[in-house]
């Protein structure tokens, strides 16, 4: 287990989400947007087609801010609202967690590949000739 899924399971009040913020007319903004985007990348990653319907609002929060085609719906929101959005990124990011420890996918193994056995020079031929691979199907 990863020293952050540990601290995830742990400890989830301690979790925060890094958003980055900037000044601007002397009032400091939190940009999440960075934040949201790589979310989404890692969910682009994974199969989540296996995620409840209740839990698709709580992705979808994410997802309004770390998606193109939202950018629309976030710019005509009011500040409150935006506000409020923001607020609803760190509940969801842990309940989307909590959800995917307790329902882990098992991980597909690859297998190992294995090469029959090589035929040597002076073994019967395998396409049963009956006469050395050499003299058969090597010569060919």
């Amino acid at each position: 287990m990863s020293d952050v899924a540990e601290r995830l399971d742990d400890y989830p009040e301690q979790f925060e989400p890094l958003f980055g913020t900037r000044e601007e007319e002397g009032q400091e903004l939190t940009i999440v947007g960075e934040w949201c985007f790589g979310y989404m990348r890692g969910v682009g990653l994974g199969s989540w087609t296996a995620l409840p319907a209740e839990l698709q609002a709580e992705l979808d929060i994410i997802a309004l801010h770390g998606t193109e085609a939202q950018f629309p719906a976030v710019e005509a929101l009011s500040v409150d609202d935006f506000l409020a959005s923001v607020e609803r990124i760190k509940p969801a990011a842990l309940a989307l967690y909590q959800y995917w420890t307790e329902h882990a996918q098992p991980a597909e193994v690859p297998q190992p590949i294995r090469n029959d056995a090589k035929v040597g020079r002076n073994d019967p031929c395998p396409c049963g000739s009956g006469k050395k691979y050499k003299q058969c199907c090597l010569a060919k």
